[in-house]
């Protein structure tokens, strides 16, 4: 601020200005030169409590403004927050649901698994039996053929 230069010239030229002889406090200075000074200090000190009081309103409108754009700000974060949780349980939940799915399948899979190793298993066994009935009745045909025949010693 120009008014605070002003104010310190004149400090300055009476703090350096020459003691009157026989005088405590008394001093001379340049009449002309402190009258320029404090002429313009007069002129430009309005001017200068203008810009400050214009700063000091303009700092009270940013403070207000920077209130609110907190105020938007913790609102959104809260919403954020809100949207984040509400999506994170229904992720939980979809997760929960899925592997009750996976769980559900893999019974079954393996209930289908004992029931088709069953089926083979029986299906093996009858041909097993076909296998052994074929097996004894070549056994037979052999024998007979050879002469090895029981039924050929009883007829």
């Amino acid at each position: 601020m120009e008014s605070l230069n002003l104010i310190e010239k004149i400090l300055n030229e009476i703090a350096e200005a020459r003691s009157v002889p026989l005088s405590r406090d008394g001093a001379l200075v340049n009449r002309q030169e402190m009258i320029n000074l404090l002429t313009d200090l007069k002129r430009k000190l309005p001017q200068d409590i203008l810009h400050a009081n214009h700063l000091l309103a303009n700092k009270e409108a940013i403070i207000q403004e920077g209130r609110l754009a907190a105020q938007e700000i913790v609102q959104q974060a809260s919403a954020e927050a809100n949207r984040l949780i509400s999506q994170t349980e229904i992720v939980q939940s979809a997760t929960v649901k899925a592997q009750e799915i996976l769980d559900e399948v893999d019974q079954e899979l393996a209930k289908m698994r004992n029931e088709t190793d069953e089926y083979i298993d029986a299906r093996l066994a009858s041909f097993e039996i076909t296998l052994n009935r074929t097996l004894t009745a070549v056994r037979r045909g052999r024998d007979k053929i050879s002469g090895n025949s029981t039924f050929n010693d009883q007829g």
